[in-house]
C-alpha cells in the first residue's frame, strides 16, 4: 500500500510539472493582433467580423478538423468567415418554410428538449442519439442530404447551398459529401423557434438539471452529433467553459477527447477502478489539482514516449510512463 500511496505522490507531482505552463486566458486570446499567434489571430478575425464571442470559438474547434497542420487550419477558417456571406456564417437564415425538412427541424429540437434528464447519464446519452441523430450515420429521411438539394425547387433560398458554395469555394478538405452537411445539424442547434445562438442554447440546458455532469453530457452528446465537428467538442466546450463560464463538469469534458481516455487507461489510479470520471475526480482533489491540469497533462503525454525513447530527466522532468510506454515490452 505504501508503494502505491508514494506511485501516486509522484503522479501528482509529475502532473504538476507537466501543467505548469499556463492555459489560455481570456485577456490572451482578446489581445488581437499582438503577435503572430494564428490561433488567437483567427479568433479574432471571426469575432470581429461574426461579433459573436461564442460563435468564433465554434469556429476555431471546427477549424481544427480539415486534416492539415493546426496553424494553416485557423487561418484558412478566418479567411473563409471573413471573406462570406455574414448570414450564413452566423447561422441567421433558416431553411425556407416550405423545405419538406423544415418540419422534421423543427421537431428534433422540440423532442430534444422533451426528454427526461432524471434518467441516469448513459440513458441520457442514447436518448440524446435516437432523438438527434446524423443522417450521415442513420439514414431515417429525417434531414436533407447532398442528391437531395440538388434537385429541390427551393436551394436557391436555402443556406445548406449556400454552405456548399463556401465550401466548394474554400476548397476545404475532407468536407465533401454528406460532411457538408454540417451546416445542416447546427442550424438545428442554432436556428429554430426555441433559440437562436449558443447562448440560448446553454441557458435552455440550464433550465433542464442543476447537475454540471449532466449539464456537460447532454452539451457533448448534442454537440457531437453535428458533422465536421464532433471531434473537437472537446476544444469548443472547455473554450466556452473557461471564457464564458458556463456552467459545465470540467472532468466529464476531458474524456470527449479520445485521445486522453486512451492515455488515462493506462494510468494508474490505485484507489479507483471502472469509472475514470470518478477517478479524476477524486485524484485531482487528493493531490490539490485541477481538472484541466490534468487533462492538459495526459493530453501531453501522449507524445512523452516513443519508440526514440523517453524523455526521461528533460528539463527536469520525468517520464509518467517509463514503465508503461506504448512502444515498450512492459507495457
Amino acid at each position: 500500500m505504501e508503494d502505491t500511496v508514494a506511485r501516486e505522490i509522484t503522479t501528482a507531482d509529475i502532473i504538476k510539472q507537466y501543467s505548469k505552463e499556463e492555459l489560455v486566458d481570456r485577456a490572451w486570446l482578446t489581445n488581437c493582433y499582438a503577435d503572430s499567434n494564428i490561433f488567437r489571430n483567427s479568433f479574432c478575425a471571426i469575432r470581429d467580423f461574426t461579433a459573436d464571442f461564442d460563435l468564433s470559438l465554434w469556429y476555431i474547434a471546427y477549424g481544427q478538423t480539415f486534416g492539415m497542420k493546426t496553424d494553416l487550419g485557423h487561418q484558412l477558417m478566418a479567411e473563409l468567415c471573413t471573406k462570406s456571406n455574414k448570414e450564413i456564417i452566423s447561422f441567421e437564415r433558416d431553411v425556407p418554410t416550405e423545405c419538406p425538412y423544415y418540419e422534421s427541424k423543427e421537431k428534433v429540437i422540440e423532442d430534444l428538449f422533451d426528454l427526461n434528464f432524471n434518467i441516469p447519464n448513459k440513458e441520457i446519452i442514447n436518448e440524446i442519439y435516437r432523438s438527434y441523430t446524423s443522417e450521415k450515420f442513420y439514414h431515417k429521411d429525417k434531414w436533407c442530404n447532398s442528391n437531395r438539394i440538388t434537385r429541390c425547387k427551393y436551394r436557391n433560398r436555402c443556406p445548406m447551398s449556400k454552405w456548399i458554395e463556401i465550401i466548394t469555394r474554400f476548397n476545404l478538405r475532407f468536407k465533401g459529401g454528406s460532411r457538408r452537411f454540417f451546416y445542416y445539424d447546427s442550424l438545428c442547434l442554432l436556428n429554430n423557434h426555441k433559440f437562436s445562438n449558443f447562448n440560448d442554447l446553454f441557458s435552455a440546458v440550464d433550465k433542464l438539471t442543476h447537475d454540471k455532469t449532466k449539464k456537460t453530457i447532454i452539451m457533448r452528446s448534442m454537440l457531437e452529433q453535428v458533422r465536421g465537428i464532433g471531434s473537437k467538442t472537446l476544444l469548443f466546450l472547455q473554450l466556452e467553459n473557461q471564457f464564458n463560464d458556463r456552467n459545465l463538469d470540467d472532468a466529464e469534458l476531458i474524456f470527449v477527447d479520445k485521445r486522453a481516455v486512451r492515455v488515462a487507461k493506462r494510468m494508474p489510479f490505485p484507489f479507483y477502478e471502472n469509472d475514470l470520471v470518478d477517478a479524476i475526480r477524486k485524484f485531482s482533489a487528493t493531490h490539490n489539482l485541477t481538472v484541466k491540469q490534468i487533462d492538459l497533462a495526459l493530453y501531453q503525454m501522449g507524445d512523452v514516449c516513443s519508440a526514440q525513447g523517453c524523455l526521461n530527466g528533460k528539463d527536469g522532468r520525468k517520464c509518467i510512463f517509463y514503465d508503461v510506454c506504448l512502444w515498450s515490452d512492459k507495457r
